[in-house]
């Protein structure tokens, strides 16, 4: 495995399998988060291989879940990591349990 591929791995962690324990700041607005996550998903449908990041974001919109604004908050905060993990991590901080 190439050193570009572990360091993906390791700034991701939800590509590595292991869940991804950051909150949204308050700060921002769930429509900044829509948005972020629409930007960077047009931004990297340029990509070579963006298919199973949009199908992760296909199916979960697809699945039209009921959740509540902090457990939708924290979906898109996931699901930006896909596309943008340096900025999912910048952007959240750490889970209160």
């Amino acid at each position: 495995m190439s050193n570009d591929q572990n360091q993906r791995r390791r700034s991701n962690p939800g590509a590595a399998g292991e869940p991804i324990h950051y909150e949204a700041p308050d700060w921002l607005s769930t429509s900044d988060l829509e948005q972020e996550l629409l930007l960077a998903a047009v931004a990297d449908s340029r990509s070579l291989c963006p298919e199973e990041r949009f199908r992760r974001l296909d199916d979960y919109f697809a699945a039209d879940l009921e959740e509540t604004e902090i457990q939708y908050r924290r979906s898109l905060l996931r699901l930006l990591a896909d596309f943008r993990p340096q900025l999912a991590e910048l952007l959240g901080g750490p889970r209160e349990h």
